[in-house]
C-alpha cells in the first residue's frame, strides 16, 4: 500500500534559480525550485540547511492569461522537511510558507 498524499494544496511545476536568504546577516544559498503551491515550495539547495530554519526568497511566478510578465513574490518560510536522498548533489528542502507578498515594480 502506498502512502496517502499529504499535500494541503495543489502543486505546479516551477523550475527556476533562486537565492535563499538565511538569518539577519543575509547569508545566501543558491537553489533550484522544483514545485510550488500556495502552502510552500520544494527546492534543491547547494548547501545543507537544518529543518526549522527560517529563510526568505524571491520567486517569479509565471504570467497568467491576462498578463504579459510574471509577478515577483517575496516569501518567508521555514524548512519543514529535508529529502532523504540528494538529487544531483543537491539537498531537497520542503519549505512551508509563513508569509508572502507581491513585489511591485519600481
Amino acid at each position: 500500500m502506498s502512502d496517502p498524499d499529504r499535500r494541503r494544496a495543489h502543486r505546479i511545476a516551477l523550475q527556476q534559480a533562486v537565492s535563499l536568504v538565511i538569518g539577519n546577516d543575509g547569508h545566501e544559498v543558491p537553489a533550484i525550485t522544483e514545485n510550488l503551491s500556495s502552502a510552500g515550495i520544494l527546492l534543491y539547495a547547494d548547501q545543507f540547511i537544518r529543518e526549522g530554519t527560517l529563510l526568505g526568497l524571491v520567486l517569479v511566478l509565471p504570467p497568467i492569461e491576462t498578463e504579459t510578465e510574471g509577478k515577483r513574490v517575496w516569501c518567508l518560510g521555514k524548512i519543514v522537511r529535508i529529502e532523504r536522498e540528494l538529487k544531483e548533489g543537491k539537498f531537497g528542502l520542503a519549505i512551508g510558507f509563513q508569509r508572502y507578498e507581491v513585489l511591485h515594480a519600481a
